[in-house]
């Protein structure tokens, strides 16, 4: 594995012997954790980190965000590979009483490995597929539902090309999502809830360990254990080891996705046709299945929802109230399509998904927030059409055969949208997606980006009578 730090801790910011706690416990934090063990610079006092209880043991505790303010220190630094998240856990933090020269955060400089960890046993029952007798692969995924739909068309590729192998995925709080996404598939053989730790851990134990992300990024291989499997995915992985180099790109910083988008536009690929960019894999749809949970079945039934639309507001980090997000619809828009929808279609339900913490639109029939992905996954099969910016629930529901008005800002259409859906993209600004590390960051800096501030509900009641028969 590559011995280089991606990420240097803040030295600049932060006074020699401080006591420091790290936000953040996946990859970036452990380069920050092995960089002050080596150094001595300064005290860690230890990790902050929402899945706090995923973890393994490490030299160091690991706190959840809501004991910080027993905990005295000097700094808290925001160990982040880009700033999707940073306003908002800002955000929180000065919420909470923690002064703001405090808050340290720098992303990422320059090309700098990783972890240190206290040996631990792992949970009984969860066997990795480099400890059975497979050709073991291990895929580094990001926490989005999206993300994980689309990835799947690729991991059903690796199957194509490999029928006998085995593959363990790792991603930060997202194994719910994947194991009912992926519930249909034997080659599957763990989730493992990570921020990367143990990816790091695991990764030169596998035949091939890749991060999939916008780009691909082989993070450990072992030629040898593959030929033993399979000869033609040897050949494979070689040519695409040596074009990774020859791209000259990866998905950190994240500003270096926007060159990949571009690069995708002028060859005629999507999302899930771009993972052909190298010239090994040949992903030739976008149409993967989504298995439903039959018993569930009866519990939609229970909600008698008669005719509906389904509508998402919030995305992310959109659902909290201190956070900007670019590519968000504005609630006030949301709340006059709902009025002039019930107005034009009062025999229609309009029923709004999305998260427990959601802001609820007014006017709405039926509120179905914090509820199961599986219960979900029925209300969007069902629902006459669904409306969304781009996210997680469009991509659901695409797959599920339900039609969708799709309402894009930063996000490049062409990359991301469904030529099933309508798509409504912004005649004034749009596509600046991954143009700055922070990708919720508005291009031009306005706090409403007109990209989406240009869509009215005038236009998104236009489109919605295509869809109502």
């Amino acid at each position: 594995m590559d011995s280089k730090y991606m990420y240097l801790f803040p030295f600049e910011k932060i006074l020699p012997s401080s006591r420091i706690l790290i936000y953040g416990a996946g990859d970036v934090g452990q380069e920050y954790l092995k960089q002050i063990t080596v150094t001595g610079y300064c005290e860690i006092l230890g990790f902050v980190d929402q899945a706090f209880d995923k973890y393994p043991a490490m030299i160091v505790p690991i706190y959840a965000p809501d004991k910080i303010m027993c905990l005295k220190f000097d700094f808290i630094v925001l160990a982040m590979k880009t700033g999707m998240y940073v306003k908002e856990i800002t955000e929180n933090l000065l919420g909470q009483g923690i002064a703001r020269d405090k808050i340290i955060y720098v992303g990422s400089r320059t090309v700098f490995s990783i972890m240190i960890e206290k040996d631990t046993s792992r949970k009984a029952g969860s066997e990795y597929a480099f400890e059975k007798d497979c050709l073991a692969i291990a895929l580094k995924y990001g926490p989005g539902l999206g993300d994980c739909i689309v990835k799947k068309k690729f991991f059903e590729e690796i199957v194509r090309i490999v029928p006998n192998c085995l593959i363990d995925i790792y991603a930060p709080n997202a194994s719910y999502y994947i194991k009912s996404i992926y519930g249909n598939h034997p080659n599957l053989n763990i989730v493992v809830d990570d921020g990367g730790a143990v990816y790091a851990k695991n990764v030169s134990q596998y035949a091939l360990s890749m991060k999939v992300f916008f780009m691909l990024q082989i993070d450990y291989v072992n030629f040898d254990r593959i030929e033993k499997w399979n000869t033609d995915f040897t050949a494979r992985i070689r040519r695409l080891k040596q074009r990774c180099v020859e791209y000259k790109l990866t998905p950190f910083p994240p500003c270096q996705n926007k060159l990949h988008f571009d690069r995708m536009k002028f060859i005629g690929a999507n999302y899930y046709t771009s993972f052909n960019y190298q010239d090994v894999f040949a992903v030739s749809d976008t149409v993967t299945a989504i298995p439903l949970i039959a018993e569930v079945e009866k519990e939609f039934s229970r909600l008698y929802l008669g005719r509906y639309i389904t509508i998402n507001y919030g995305n992310g980090s959109a659902v909290q109230k201190t956070a900007t997000v670019a590519k968000q619809w504005p609630l006030i828009y949301f709340q006059e399509f709902v009025g002039k929808f019930k107005t034009k279609y009062p025999l229609i339900n309009v029923v709004q998904l999305g998260a427990k913490n959601a802001v609820k639109v007014k006017e709405v029939d039926k509120y179905i927030l914090g509820e199961s992905l599986e219960l979900s996954k029925y209300v969007l099969k069902n629902a006459i059409f669904h409306l969304d910016i781009e996210g997680g629930l469009v991509h659901l529901a695409t797959q599920l055969g339900t039609k969708c008005i799709v309402l894009f800002g930063p996000t490049p259409v062409h990359f991301f949208g469904y030529t099933q859906n309508i798509n409504i993209v912004s005649e004034k600004c749009s596509g600046c997606y991954c143009l700055y590390d922070d990708i919720n960051h508005c291009a031009r800096n306005l706090e409403e980006p007109e990209c989406m501030y240009s869509i009215t509900p005038e236009m998104v009641m236009e489109a919605a009578k295509y869809f109502i028969l």
